[in-house]
């Protein structure tokens, strides 16, 4: 039994100066929400990274950030390797105060 695909065009056509609006526009709102549920998701590990100790044998407590985060420097193709650079770390830390556990 074949699969028939019937495409209807629609009855408005945007422009394509529109539909990049329109892009722009949706880009804009979901890196507003990304940013708040980063700055909320931020404070709820750092409270939970506050009741841990600080060294656990050899292990010491560096930073806490959420899969998301972490995720996005690490596979960051301008910076292939970045999360195993020592001073990159030490620059992430310095500039994003609320992973800071040291």
């Amino acid at each position: 039994m074949g699969l028939n695909i019937i495409i209807k065009k629609g009855k408005s056509k945007i422009s394509r100066e529109e539909l990049s609006e329109h892009i722009t526009q949706q880009n804009e709102k979901a890196a507003v929400r990304e940013k708040h549920e980063y700055k909320e998701k931020s404070r709820q590990l750092r409270k939970a990274a506050d009741n841990l100790p600080k060294q656990i044998g050899d292990f010491r407590l560096e930073s806490v950030m959420d899969a998301r985060t972490y995720f996005r420097h690490a596979q960051d193709p301008n910076r292939e390797g970045a999360m195993q650079d020592d001073s990159y770390r030490r620059e992430l830390l310095r500039d994003n105060p609320e992973i800071d556990c040291r």
